[in-house]
């Protein structure tokens, strides 16, 4: 049965955590028109997903020949790569593809495979003058020419026509690269959507990376984006976080077109959970906020002596801690700027956030040739400082499939446990899918809340049937 647009609930609230539009009406400035904007929520398609699609090799081989060949992709920022013949490796399931700053302002990708014997050029990151295979010394220039071919003589069809490294499309947008492997895609621009409208003003280049690690996740892929397209698990997974987010009362919307996703969830801040119902206040709220995102240095206020402890008076708080770490200016952003998490998601794998209330991007990629696992990519991005000067970007911090973030002191403040929290839902995830009784072999998805999820598989079925 398909519900009634018209008529479908768009959460929950109560009058200490009312719905978004409510919150962005009592603002102490004007929040920027993306915040205001509204997407879709009722979507095409998604609406029986099969449990089977999370864990059968067929259909992970289908999604990877018609999503991960055919469609642009978050590989890495620009800061990742800062020298000329820096590089850095991007691997989506059994792919390969090596990103190289040949300039100072230009990067090639390439396939990460030798034509000689296909050894792999590089793993990790790297840097040099050349592109060089570790095995017999087979070298290419940056831009991907023959640079030395050892044993030449040896090879008489070998030409440096012939034997250049072959490229994959990339392209940049706010300080990010994107590749796609298609020959025949169309331009970044088009996949973008709305973000580059609503980040217009966010300057993403302008921005550091402070924290960022990777992780490998037992689950499909598809399984660890979800539980990020979604707010309302707050209560149950990450209860110390309820006395001062919302869940139930987040927005979500989705813009699409032929080829374009991009979605949103917005999630309150420095007002308490709908679900804790009287048990909430904004007072205690704002409180636990400030205490939870304050780094560690800097003095906290006396709540005792502050009467009006609301969301403008920790949006201006959170201003101030701002200004003291970057010396910027922040006095002309909106409340729900310095607060809210608005969270975007642009298909297939880049999650990045607006605002300063999180400063958070994401990247997801299947891991290998196993359905069971998966990769997912963190950063935390703060303004540059006021100097202008670009601080390097923070190591990345690889993480294996047992390993947590809390233990491993990622860096990522009270994000560190949300995520431990986040992956031990994870693996029992992608267990419980294939262990369901015969009669459910589909999984039940909301019509608000759970929006998103819909309109992700939606578009994976239409690119896998086209």
């Amino acid at each position: 049965m398909t519900a009634d647009k018209n008529t479908v609930q768009k959460g929950v609230f109560t009058d200490d955590s009312p719905l978004y539009p409510d919150l962005l009406a009592m603002d102490t400035r004007t929040p920027s028109a993306a915040l205001h904007a509204v997407g879709e929520f009722m979507v095409e398609g998604g609406q029986t997903i099969p449990r089977s699609r999370y864990f059968d090799p067929d259909y992970a081989a289908r999604e990877m020949e018609h999503v991960w060949k055919k469609t642009w992709q978050i590989a890495a920022r620009e800061e990742d790569i800062p020298e000329i013949g820096d590089r850095v490796t991007y691997d989506v399931g059994a792919l390969s593809f090596i990103i190289v700053r040949s300039g100072p302002e230009q990067f090639h990708a390439f396939y990460n495979s030798c034509l000689h014997r296909g050894t792999k050029l590089c793993k990790g990151s790297a840097g040099g003058d050349t592109v060089k295979c570790p095995f017999h010394g087979w070298e290419w220039n940056l831009d991907g020419s023959v640079h030395n071919l050892p044993g030449r003589w040896d090879f008489p069809g070998v030409t440096d026509e012939t034997h250049k490294l072959p490229q994959v499309n990339i392209a940049r947008w706010g300080g990010n690269l994107f590749i796609n492997p298609d020959p025949n895609a169309k331009p970044l621009e088009t996949a973008l959507g709305v973000l580059a409208d609503h980040f217009k003003d966010y300057a993403f280049e302008n921005r550091w990376t402070a924290v960022r690690l990777r992780k490998k996740i037992r689950a499909n892929w598809k399984v660890a984006m979800e539980a990020f397209l979604e707010g309302w698990h707050l209560s149950e997974t990450h209860g110390q976080a309820q006395s001062f987010n919302g869940d139930s009362n987040s927005q979500y919307d989705v813009w699409e077109d032929e080829d374009s996703q991009v979605s949103r969830s917005i999630t309150p801040s420095g007002v308490p959970s709908p679900e804790l119902g009287p048990k909430g206040s904004v007072r205690q709220a704002v409180i636990d906020m400030i205490k939870a995102v304050t780094p560690p240095g800097i003095e906290l206020p006396d709540f005792d002596k502050v009467e009006n402890l609301d969301r403008a008076y920790g949006a201006e708080w959170r201003r101030k801690v701002l200004t003291q770490m970057t010396g910027r200016d922040f006095s002309d952003q909106s409340d729900a700027d310095m607060l809210d998490a608005v969270q975007y998601f642009m298909f297939p794998n880049f999650f990045p956030w607006y605002g300063e209330g999180a400063p958070l991007s994401y990247q997801f990629m299947p891991y290998g040739s196993d359905p069971n696992e998966s990769v997912m990519g963190i950063r935390y991005t703060l303004p540059l400082p006021a100097d202008g000067v670009r601080p390097p970007a923070a190591p990345l911090l690889e993480l294996d499939f047992d390993q947590t973030l809390q233990d491993n002191n990622a860096g990522f403040g009270l994000f560190d446990e949300v995520f431990d929290q986040d992956m031990s839902n994870l693996e029992l995830i992608q267990e419980g899918l294939k262990t369901g009784s015969p009669a459910s072999d589909h999984v039940v998805l909301g019509v608000y809340q759970e929006c998103r999820i819909k309109s992700l598989h939606a578009r994976i079925e239409r690119l896998i049937n086209q």
